[in-house]
């Protein structure tokens, strides 16, 4: 108990430093988000396309859920729980304490399914979110990277970073659909030599993962919309201020790279650690003020995921 209390005040305790490094350099500037007011259309599309993104990442999560339910699972219940797990995501540091609420919540759907398959659907999800995610940033780096290198020179280490990413996840993706006898044969191999506890943990995830591998290109496939959505909620919000000095085009480089880092289990929502991150990623197309940049996406979607509390007290008075 004192262990957790330690962590989780020394988290809060770095992205409060970060803060106040940002603040205090000029690099965080506050005015820039009262000024957000002045463009409601923004905000509105930044509001809808969130809510969007949270029925298409209910639907990526009930499809992997119903290759071992017994029953037809609500899409509008799993968007209850998914905006729910944003809630608390939102309100306790790291993006895992809304997801063991999700374990809890998807239960009482259907009462055959295992803590240990539903965690595995979760980590299914994030994996093929990233991988979704990864494969958005290298396509649009290899379609667009001469163009992005001619307006902004210092991207250059970035784009080779994404096809770098972009690489690994292919390759992953095909040893997944097409090798994965030979992992399997891997992990069994292990068992016989060292931490066999562990091993037999990990085979038996594989072959979770393997027995609903046909729903995998479909996740794949959403998460890749879902992550060009994000893209355009960002935009959406910052457009208004960096016209002409970068284009959607480049946002599409970098974007993804920086929200990848806001699952990091450090502060609620990446507070901090986003805000310093995205204000280097900015620095590329040569914007100075990238943190105060994040703070307009930083808010807007805080204020959605919370409002997640309205669906997690609906359901607390009905159950």
């Amino acid at each position: 108990m004192l262990k957790t209390l330690f962590i989780n005040a020394l988290k809060i305790l770095v992205a409060a430093a970060l803060i106040y490094w940002l603040i205090n350099s000029g690099k965080l500037d506050f005015k820039l988000l009262a000024q957000l007011v002045n463009y409601p259309l923004a905000i509105v599309a930044a509001v809808v396309l969130s809510l969007l993104n949270f029925l298409l990442v209910s639907y990526r999560w009930e499809t992997i859920l119903r290759a071992r339910s017994s029953v037809k699972i609500p899409l509008l219940g799993i968007l209850q729980i998914t905006w729910i797990g944003q809630f608390f995501s939102s309100v306790l540091p790291g993006s895992v304490s809304g997801d063991l609420v999700k374990i809890l919540y998807v239960q009482k759907f259907d009462e055959n399914f295992s803590k240990k398959f539903v965690f595995a659907s979760i980590l299914i999800d994030r994996v093929m979110g990233l991988s979704g995610l990864i494969l958005l940033v290298g396509v649009s780096s290899l379609l667009f990277g001469r163009h992005i290198l001619e307006t902004a020179p210092a991207m250059g280490p970035l784009l080779s970073i994404n096809y770098l990413l972009v690489m690994l996840v292919v390759l992953s993706l095909g040893t997944f659909f097409y090798f994965h006898n030979v992992v399997r044969l891997l992990l069994v191999k292990c068992q016989s030599i060292a931490l066999k506890g562990i091993f037999e943990k990990l085979t038996a995830l594989w072959d979770d993962l393997v027995m609903i591998k046909g729903h995998m290109l479909k996740a794949v496939a959403l998460s890749v919309v879902v992550q060009f959505i994000a893209v355009l909620i960002f935009w959406s919000l910052i457009h208004p201020f960096v016209g002409g000095h970068m284009d959607f085009v480049q946002a599409l480089a970098f974007i993804p790279i920086g929200l990848m880092t806001l699952a990091l289990p450090v502060a609620p929502s990446g507070l901090g650690v986003g805000h310093a991150i995205f204000q280097k990623l900015f620095e590329f197309s040569g914007i100075q003020n990238g943190a105060s940049l994040f703070n307009l996406y930083f808010v807007v979607t805080l204020v959605v995921n919370v409002l997640g509390v309205i669906p997690y007290i609906l359901t607390k008075t009905k159950k």
